[in-house]
């Protein structure tokens, strides 16, 4: 079990735990703090904050008695298929602060004793490896993450946007949009119908999706959402213009399809697209997008445009296959 700062810095190591039905993270923390392995109550001073994740859940309560803030993605509420827009943007913040505990991890399993199943001849010893091998990376890795002026700007924007509403999320419940029938024109991603989509730079995609997650995630999406014919579906609303539907189907199920709006705004080239909702659990925020959103997003405001096969026609789906092998996702984010 390691505790990380957020800005990478291996704080703790503590191990190893057996892996049984009697250890978990909640049960693990509880005896970390109970016990103050390595003095941790001298360097954990009330009201800091413990950014975790929900395999922590059974030990929030014990870690606020205990005087700290803890900060979890939120679960998803019975019977509920979707976050709520203030759930999801807080879930957001959250994950924006502890990707720096996978990449962390991630670092371990860059030496060649971690990146592999131990044996387990090695059980009396690993816990000293992997301390010897963090205090490695403290002493000569650099930060995985430090503050500059262009982050803290992102922050700024991102504490203001945690409290605003879905205005496309309302507009489609407001005009059933999900089950009513609406006369939708289907047309393809070279159609002249989408000649008027604002063109999009890498840093327009960084400034919408807040970080390069989703980003990563384009090409993946994008290759499951070509035809058959290698063209890039999408539907165009006759009745309210300016606004894309499209559907995409989901990488984790192969029987759930995503439907998404993009509503963009031509006259307004600072800031195009005005607003977005997707179906999926996460789709109702506006701190950032999903990756759904932010792949039709990347391919017909971006990628299309580009000098290279990518851009249309059959040999998309070749030139994703190429792409995807160089393609790095984090996994921090559901």
């Amino acid at each position: 079990m390691m505790v990380v700062g957020s800005d990478g810095y291996v704080l703790s190591v503590l191990g190893p735990y057996m892996a049984d039905y009697s250890n978990n993270d909640a049960s693990i923390i509880k005896h970390m703090m109970n016990k103050n392995s390595e003095d941790m109550k001298d360097w954990l001073k009330e009201n800091d904050v413990m950014v975790v994740d929900r395999g922590f859940r059974d030990a929030v309560e014990f870690l606020q008695e205990s005087g700290l803030r803890v900060e979890m993605p939120s679960y998803l509420q019975k019977g509920a298929k979707q976050h709520t827009t203030e759930e999801a943007n807080l879930s957001r913040l959250v994950t924006k602060v502890r990707w720096v505990v996978e990449s962390a991890n991630g670092r371990l399993k860059q030496w060649r004793l971690l990146d592999k199943v131990v044996p387990n001849t090695l059980v009396p010893q690993i816990g000293d490896f992997v301390r010897i091998i963090c205090a490695i990376c403290n002493k000569f890795r650099p930060p995985l993450a430090n503050m500059d002026p262009q982050l803290e700007e992102e922050a700024t924007k991102m504490l203001e946007k945690v409290c605003l509403s879905n205005k496309v999320q309302e507009f489609v419940e407001e005009n059933n949009l999900v089950k009513r029938r609406v006369p939708y024109k289907k047309i393809d991603s070279i159609n002249d119908v989408l000649s008027d989509f604002p063109h999009l730079s890498m840093d327009d995609l960084r400034s919408i999706t807040m970080g390069v997650y989703q980003i990563k995630q384009c090409i993946c999406y994008s290759k499951e959402h070509l035809s058959d014919e290698g063209t890039y579906d999408l539907m165009f609303c006759t009745e309210f213009p300016s606004l894309l539907q499209v559907k995409i189907q989901s990488r984790h199920s192969k029987n759930s399809v995503h439907t998404l709006w993009i509503k963009y705004i031509l006259e307004d080239m600072s800031c195009p697209i005005s607003g977005w909702y997707c179906t999926c659990k996460v789709g109702a925020r506006v701190v950032g997008c999903c990756a759904h959103v932010a792949s039709v997003l990347w391919y017909i405001g971006y990628q299309r445009h580009q000098d290279d096969p990518l851009a249309k026609g059959k040999k998309l789906a070749q030139c994703l296959d190429d792409a995807g092998e160089n393609a790095t996702v984090d996994n921090t984010e559901e």
